[in-house]
């Protein structure tokens, strides 16, 4: 499979400090890619300068082999990238479904925003059933759901998603990432997660960050055999 995703020798940070220390990462056509590692570890900082909130100061950013390390990320998502952060940043005094138009604010979402209204509210059903709710009633597991809908509303090829797991009960999280599985039949998908088991339950392949650098790299299967991962994220000792 092609990368849609390829960051070589990624530094970047903020007001002069850097975070991240030559990461390298891809992402694959349809695939599923989780960055894990501790907090402050560099996961927040590696999606914000995908989606280029922050600057990168060395490295490429590459888009379907196109260099976009100079994109505003407006313009990211106008060539299919979108970003989910942790927070969510949702308008809570707006109704759902004013949320979801709100995210079709591209030209091409624009253009087939009834359709696209359509399809999440299918992946989505518990939406459509509360689609002139407030989002600020919702549960922090609709509020979720809302999130990355709102972010498919675009159309996006490459999903970014920063710890969806945040604050979400371990069933919540369960049924966020089966949808999240889903999506692929459509799309590519890069999270950040601390929660290591759905990491390694959902991912084709994950990198694990420790100190702004990429300490590991594999599929699950491989990284789940090596020791110093099972002690340090899995609790096993050998």
């Amino acid at each position: 499979m092609e990368a849609i995703l390829s960051v070589e020798r990624l530094q970047a940070g903020y007001r002069g400090l850097n975070i991240l220390w030559d990461v390298d990462i891809e992402v694959k056509e349809r695939e599923v890619v989780s960055v894990i590692g501790p907090n402050g570890a560099g996961k927040t900082t590696l999606l914000k300068a995908i989606f280029g909130l922050i600057e990168s100061k060395e490295g490429e950013i590459k888009f379907n082999g196109v260099r976009i390390n100079d994109l505003k990320p407006h313009k990211r998502v106008d060539i299919g990238l979108t970003y989910v952060p942790s927070e969510r940043e949702l308008f809570p005094e707006l109704t759902v479904e004013e949320n979801l138009e709100l995210g079709a604010y591209t030209k091409r979402a624009r253009n087939n925003k009834d359709n696209l209204l359509e399809q999440v509210f299918e992946f989505f059903p518990r939406l459509k059933e509360r689609k002139d709710q407030l989002a600020g009633t919702l549960s922090g597991g609709e509020q979720q759901m809302l999130a990355i809908a709102r972010a498919l509303m675009s159309a996006p090829r490459l999903l970014l998603l920063d710890e969806p797991s945040t604050g979400l009960a371990p069933i919540v999280t369960l049924s966020i990432y089966e949808k999240l599985k889903e999506l692929t039949s459509e799309l590519s998908i890069l999270i950040a997660e601390q929660n290591v088991h759905q990491a390694f339950a959902i991912s084709d392949r994950i990198y694990i960050l420790e100190n702004g650098r990429t300490v590991a790299s594999g599929k699950p299967s491989e990284l789940s055999e090596d020791s110093l991962i099972k002690s340090a994220y899995f609790g096993v000792s050998e």
